[in-house]
């Protein structure tokens, strides 16, 4: 994504936080729409050239075999570090065009003229 999105309420970054809403459309399997607040984006989905893995990462304790470190001091745990794939990505969200903004449908004159309250 490119750009700034700001962020009301509480600034915790350990807290979700849902950007938006998005919807595969059920006439066309490639096309997207994406609403973040009052904005509509439509897309499609498309194929990457090189696939990625997403990756996590772990520190792992590991006990040592040589009694002495690299500094010459006893050691009993060397830290390793192990990437664990979690996911392959194969597709992504196009999105060529500028938002849309929403506007929500006025209350029409027959509705008020009727007396019924929405």
């Amino acid at each position: 994504m490119q750009g700034e999105l700001e962020r009301k309420g509480s600034l915790n970054p350990d807290e979700e936080y849902p950007i938006g809403k998005l919807t595969l459309s059920s006439t066309r399997p490639d096309a997207v729409e994406l609403v973040i607040g009052y904005h509509l984006l439509e897309g499609k989905m498309v194929d990457l050239k090189k696939p990625f893995a997403v990756l996590e990462k772990h520190s792992v304790c590991l006990d040592a075999a040589d009694p002495m470190d690299a500094d010459g001091e006893a050691s009993d745990q060397h830290n390793a570090t192990e990437y664990k794939v979690i996911g392959v990505v194969r597709k992504k969200c196009l999105f060529k065009n500028r938002p849309r903004a929403i506007i929500s449908k006025p209350e029409t004159a027959t509705r008020k003229q009727r007396g019924v309250a929405t």
